[in-house]
């Protein structure tokens, strides 16, 4: 039990977003993970199961507040009462992919990062383009954009790669996932929800947004991907427009020059043009205030990309 991750990867691994990770660490003391030389964080194993535990109790109901504090053995029982089982903090090493095929995603990550550090484009194209090939959607969001961009993201912050080179990595992204989603658009009707998927004006972070739509098109759920940066008007003419049931929106920070009070009114604004079924879904971090969502009865604050696969898994 004696691995080393970055928090982004402590993300990946556990469903926990980074920003919420921060908060439970300086509200409830969740987790107390080491430091390296240069200050940055290291979680282990058993920070990262906790975690995934503390993770999943969450998403059933129980407050952080509440369960911050518990044994981690404590942790795992209570889940167990409740029926579930963890969710396995292991690392990824390979997978089944449609078709059988087996898929090392260790080995692809590895290989992908490799070629961004000499900038093969070429050669990063060809591995998506293979991976989107060999993966369903869900896989492709879960298991290589995520860790991917998370790795990246890492790297640059620790200027061992440059932005260029993440702009890189995201255009050619950007590329490939258009066209998985954009494919088989007539599949899409299996389903009654007609859901948007998009960000809020000013805030153009556009992978956690695009993995939801992978998602969705792995559930065969009808979606429309309007993008990041969209006025609260805009997406409520949209929604009406559409006949619209769902909006997936992607808060992943404050836009510059605005603040929390900005952010709630354009939730407040929007649930309130919903109609009597439509729901709210917010990803995003701890600026997210769950008593602006009404509590779960209009809108819902999604943790981590883990949790949102589990609500369209149930749609």
């Amino acid at each position: 039990m004696n691995g080393k991750y970055s928090i982004q990867l402590a993300s990946k691994i556990s469903g926990v977003g980074v920003h919420t990770i921060r908060a439970w660490e300086k509200r409830y003391q969740a987790v107390t993970p080491n430091r390296s030389d240069n200050g940055r964080r290291e979680y282990n194993d058993k920070d990262v199961e906790r975690l995934s535990l503390l993770n999943e109790l969450c998403t059933l109901g129980h407050s952080i507040s509440k369960i911050a504090a518990m044994e981690t053995t404590n942790l795992r029982k209570l889940l167990k009462k409740l029926g579930k089982k963890a969710d396995s903090v292991e690392k990824v090493t390979a997978i089944k992919g449609i078709n059988g095929s087996v898929v090392n995603i260790e080995q692809s990550l590895k290989s992908l990062i490799l070629a961004l550090k000499t900038y093969k484009l070429d050669i990063i194209s060809h591995e998506i383009n293979k991976l989107k090939i060999l993966l369903s959607s869900r896989q492709f969001a879960l298991d290589i954009i995520g860790p991917l961009m998370a790795e990246v993201g890492t790297l640059v912050y620790e200027k061992e790669f440059n932005i260029s080179q993440e702009h890189a990595l995201s255009a050619i992204l950007k590329f490939h996932i258009g066209h998985t989603l954009f494919k088989n658009t007539s599949s899409r009707n299996n389903k009654p929800h007609k859901i948007l998927i998009c960000s809020p004006e000013g805030d153009y972070h556009e992978f956690g947004i695009l993995q939801a739509a992978l998602l969705c098109n792995h559930y065969g759920l009808q979606f429309y991907y309007l993008g990041p940066n969209l006025p609260v008007d805009s997406l409520i003419d949209a929604y009406k427009s559409l006949d619209a049931s769902m909006v997936i929106l992607g808060s992943t920070v404050i836009p510059d020059g605005k603040d929390t009070f900005y952010l709630n009114n354009y939730f407040k604004k929007l649930m309130s043009s919903l109609g009597p079924n439509g729901h709210l879904f917010v990803g995003g971090g701890n600026h997210i205030q769950d008593d602006v969502l009404n509590k779960g009865k209009k809108g819902t604050h999604v943790n981590s990309i883990k949790q949102l696969d589990r609500i369209l898994s149930e749609l």
